[in-house]
C-alpha cells in the first residue's frame, strides 16, 4: 500500500464502526470484551503501530490484520498494542502469606515437586515472587517447586525473561531479598540474578487457544486477567480449562477485585485464607 505524504502526515480518526471491528477482532484473537468506552485507549495505543507501518488509516490497519497475507507477526503487536501490563512484586500481599504458611506446606505434605502456572504473567514481577516465596519453603522442607509464567503479549514474555526491574515494580521487595535475588544494573535498575531466572520459565501462551503449560498443576494464579472477559468467557476459563489442567486437591488465586462464586461449579470460595482463593472441588454436582 502506497499513499501520499499529506495521508501519512494527516492524524487518522478511528470511527465507531471501525472501532468496533477491533472489538470483535480483539475479542477472538484473546477473549477479551473491550468495552465501548475504550475507543480513545485504543485509537491511541494503535496509532503507533499507524506510523511504524506508514499506514494512513485504521481501516488500512484492520484490513492488514484481517488479510490472508498481511497479518503475520503483525498480529502479535496488535495484542502487544492492546494488552493492558501493570504490575510489581509482591502485589496483593495476603496471597504469598497464604502461600507460604498454609497451601505450600500442605500440599508438601503429600507432593515431593509441586508445579505452579501463573497464567497471564504480564512482566515477570508475579513469577518471580512466586520463585522468591516459594524457595522459602521447599528448602527448609527439602521438597521442588517448578514455576511457568505464561501470558499471551510476546513483548512483556521477553521482558519477562530479562528480569530487569526498576523502583516502581520494586518498591515492595525488602532489602535482604533485593541482595539475595537481583544484582544492580548500574543505571538504577535491577535484574534478577541469572540462578533465579534459570529457575523459572516463561511461554508465549493463549489461554484460549493453547494448551496448558502442564497437564496437572498444583496452583493456579491468575489475577487481575479474569477482569477483561465477559461472564461467559470467565466461566468458560475457570470451570473448562482451569479445572481440567489443576490436580484434584489444587488452588486457583484471583485478583481481590474479581470473583468466580457466582458461576463455578467446579471450584469452592477458601475463606479461611482471607483473599480470593480457591480450591477445585473433587466433585461436580448437577
Amino acid at each position: 500500500m502506497k499513499f501520499s505524504a499529506a495521508a501519512l502526515t494527516a492524524t487518522p480518526v478511528l470511527t465507531e464502526e471501525t472501532f468496533t471491528l477491533f472489538q470483535a477482532l480483539i475479542f477472538e484473537k484473546t477473549g477479551i470484551r473491550m468495552r465501548d468506552g475504550k475507543q480513545i485507549l485504543i485509537s491511541n495505543r494503535l496509532r503507533k503501530r499507524l506510523v511504524q507501518l506508514k499506514l494512513g488509516s485504521y481501516e488500512d490497519y484492520y484490513a492488514l490484520l484481517t488479510s490472508r497475507n498481511g497479518a503475520g507477526s503483525e498480529i502479535s503487536n496488535f495484542i502487544d498494542a492492546v494488552s493492558t501490563n501493570e504490575t510489581y512484586f509482591f502485589r496483593e500481599g495476603n496471597h504469598f502469606t497464604a502461600l507460604k504458611s498454609t497451601i505450600l506446606p500442605e500440599l508438601f505434605r503429600s507432593n515431593a515437586r509441586l508445579r505452579i502456572w501463573s497464567a497471564g504473567c504480564s512482566t515477570g514481577e508475579e513469577v518471580y515472587t512466586l520463585r522468591i516465596v516459594a524457595d522459602q519453603v521447599a528448602r527448609a522442607a527439602g521438597k521442588e517447586v517448578e514455576i511457568v509464567g505464561t501470558d499471551i503479549s510476546t513483548s512483556v514474555i521477553a521482558r519477562a525473561r530479562e528480569g530487569i526491574y526498576r523502583d516502581r515494580a520494586l518498591r515492595l521487595v525488602t532489602p535482604d531479598l533485593l541482595k539475595a535475588y537481583f544484582l544492580p544494573t548500574g543505571d538504577g535498575g535491577y535484574q534478577v540474578s541469572p540462578e533465579t531466572r534459570a529457575r523459572v520459565e516463561f511461554r508465549v501462551h493463549n489461554l484460549f487457544t493453547d494448551p496448558p503449560p502442564w497437564e496437572m498443576a498444583n496452583i493456579i494464579f491468575c489475577r487481575n486477567v479474569m477482569i477483561y472477559f465477559d461472564r461467559p468467557t470467565q466461566t468458560k476459563l475457570v470451570d473448562e480449562i482451569f479445572a481440567r489442567a489443576l490436580h484434584p486437591d489444587g488452588y486457583l488465586f484471583i485478583g481481590h477485585s474479581e470473583s468466580v462464586s457466582g458461576f463455578t461449579r467446579r471450584f469452592a470460595y477458601t475463606s479461611a485464607f482471607k483473599a480470593p482463593i480457591y480450591r477445585r472441588k473433587t466433585e461436580v454436582r448437577p
